[in-house]
């Protein structure tokens, strides 16, 4: 697992529901521990690569609710490595992982260079963790050349919460290198930072950024999974366990065949769900302007949170008269259209060659013709 961000609110939430939020997020560790403490599941290490907490110095009851799910893992036996992240950094005096060093369950990663971290026998087979925590002043912000790998039979896995070949501006995390990290020759590479899952080749083994389980936002919408990897002695093998997380979709409503507000208010209410999260994203080529602020205090107690972004493009009666003035193409259309609409024997033809005027010159609005 990676990038929890225990701790986070939403700010955009009113304050119960933002508690509730939080409250509930916060949570996920427990459920991913009550997964991993299951016999049939078999789990026998568990790996937080980076940004465990939202910051570096999260309230002291959220810290003592983590530790004591932590130290289940611990007395069942598991091996249970804590990466720190750039969220949750090391660097401030005040880290949690500074102020708690000394008791926390499981292996903590302290080192600000790549070291060996971990040395156990699991099931008979030697397994080897090589990390570091960065640490502003000491980790180099440049990518590192130089990653350690012991020159023995076992498995041999990295285990990094940072950017893997991103070229963009510096964000005070770890720059990662798969070139580098070819050369260290791991079988497998636990990674942390990315919040979208993805996996890539690097030398011979696999790197896998698991991604953020929790939704933050509808552009940080989390996975809402957990990534097991198994090891079958000879090849690896990657399976996302679903967790149980706050539902939340996205929905685009296409209101061109819509005559009023009242309409679509009623149209939208077919997706209620108070325990939900809606984005809708409203598109086409209506016949009135969509008031998004008017629409949202309509439908906003019918879900847990509601966003509505408008897409859609609307032409004033006004407007359209004045591009028929236009010397240009599209007043050209906009004359052509205006007079078979004039000589339209029925109200229904009317209302198709309204649309088709409205898609025509949204078309236009997004071409190079004048």
């Amino acid at each position: 697992m990676a990038d929890l961000h225990l701790g986070w609110e939403p700010a955009y939430l009113p304050d119960e529901k933002r508690i509730i939020r939080r409250e509930e997020r916060d949570q996920l560790l427990k459920k991913a521990v009550d997964y991993a403490l299951a016999p049939k599941n078999n789990i026998q290490a568990v790996l937080i690569v980076g940004d465990l907490f939202e910051n570096y110095s999260p309230p002291d009851y959220l810290v003592r609710q983590i530790k004591e799910q932590l130290s289940r893992l611990v007395t069942a036996g598991l091996l249970v490595v804590t990466v720190p992240g750039n969220h949750d950094e090391i660097t401030y005096r005040e880290s949690v992982y500074r102020r708690h060093s000394e008791e926390w369950p499981g292996e903590l990663v302290k080192n600000a260079l790549p070291e060996l971290v971990v040395s156990q026998e699991i099931n008979g087979m030697s397994i080897y963790i090589y990390s570091l925590a960065y640490t502003g002043g000491v980790t180099s912000i440049k990518s590192l050349d130089e990653y350690p790998r012991r020159e023995t039979s076992g498995l041999h896995l990295g285990a990094f919460h940072g950017s893997l070949d991103w070229e963009g501006v510096n964000d005070r995390s770890l720059p990662l290198n798969s070139n580098h990290l070819a050369k260290a020759g791991y079988d497998y590479i636990a990674l942390g930072h990315y919040h979208r899952y993805s996996e890539k080749s690097v030398g011979p083994g696999k790197a896998v950024y698991p991604g953020a389980v929790e939704f933050k936002s509808f552009n940080d919408p989390g996975t809402g999974y957990i990534t097991v990897i198994e090891y079958t002695g000879s090849a690896f093998k990657i399976e996302n366990i679903t967790m149980e997380v706050r539902r939340h979709f996205f929905r685009e409503v296409d209101i061109s065949g819509f005559a009023t507000e009242e309409e679509l208010y009623t149209y939208c209410l077919q997706f209620a769900d108070e325990e939900a999260m809606l984005h809708l994203n409203l598109i086409g080529t209506p016949l009135f302007a969509v008031r998004t602020e008017k629409l949202i205090d309509l439908l906003d107690s019918h879900f847990f949170y509601l966003e509505i972004e408008n897409s859609a493009q609307f032409f004033a009666e006004s407007f359209l008269d004045s591009i028929a003035q236009e010397p240009t193409v599209r007043g050209e259309y906009v004359r052509r259209m205006h007079h078979r609409q004039k000589e339209a024997a029925t109200e229904q033809e009317q209302k198709l060659l309204k649309q088709a005027l409205l898609k025509g010159l949204a078309a236009l609005e997004g071409s190079d013709l004048k």
